[in-house]
């Protein structure tokens, strides 16, 4: 999947690149994607790992329209390994984009299902 990175330094290499503070920004089908990698923990780790692995990392993906945080994914990689890294990256763009978009979507319905309550006779 080619990426599209806005932020930072986004013409440096056909990777990407994350800033000193983890943080890079996509555009992914149209949407802005803001990704943040994190050391992970143990409460991000499966109940079966009691310890985190050596170089785990969380890649989280949030879309925020409109001052509003429609989603917030998560996957882990290894910071170590750059094809893990990318492969979390491809999975999370595009599930952030579906989520978001299922967001407003349900959003759009619960309005229009208020509107019905408040006002019978316009529905």
């Amino acid at each position: 999947m080619p990426f599209h990175q806005i932020h930072p330094n986004p013409a440096y290499d056909p990777g990407f690149r994350l800033d000193l503070d983890g943080r890079a920004r996509f555009l992914h089908e149209g949407f802005t994607v803001d990704i943040q990698v994190r050391p992970a923990t143990v409460e991000d780790m499966p109940p079966f790992l009691r310890e985190v692995p050596p170089y785990a990392v969380m890649m989280i993906g949030t879309v925020t329209m409109e001052g509003v945080v429609l989603c917030e994914v998560a996957e882990g990689a290894n910071e170590r390994e750059s094809a893990r890294m990318r492969e979390a990256l491809e999975a999370v763009l595009p599930r952030a984009v579906e989520l978001a978009r299922r967001t407003v979507v349900g959003m759009a319905m619960r309005i229009e299902e208020i509107d019905r309550e408040r006002n019978p006779a316009a529905g």
